[in-house]
């Protein structure tokens, strides 16, 4: 197996979310977590700003038959020698709600990495 070049991290609400998946939904999405730890960067849909939603910069992994999404951002921070990726939000595929809370969480993350 490859050696982990990520560290995952949650934002709090988007562990929240995450804490409330069923068990077999949980499943799918922590298999997609173990490949986000090798290769964030090459999995995911590059997202873009759009309808008021700032994601520039962030991804999407969409579990399809699961109906769930993750948004996550490689922050450019490392940890134990692992580049940070930051977990913004994990929900609904046919929903904009997981995109509109990620939003509003990645504005929180980057004003705290200004201060």
């Amino acid at each position: 197996m490859s050696q982990d070049r990520y560290k995952i991290r949650f934002d709090k609400k988007a562990q929240r979310e995450y804490d409330k998946l069923d068990g077999s939904v949980k499943g799918h999405v922590n298999k997609g977590l173990a490949k986000l730890r090798i290769r964030a960067d090459t999995l995911g849909k590059e997202l873009e700003n759009k309808r008021n939603m700032k994601l520039h910069g962030c991804k999407e992994l969409k579990f399809k038959g699961s109906g769930i999404r993750v948004i996550y951002r490689i922050t450019g921070r490392t940890e134990d020698e692992l580049e940070i990726v930051m977990i913004l939000g994990v929900g609904d595929r046919d929903e904009d709600k997981a995109f509109k809370d990620a939003s509003n969480r990645l504005a929180d993350f980057l004003k705290n990495l200004e201060n």
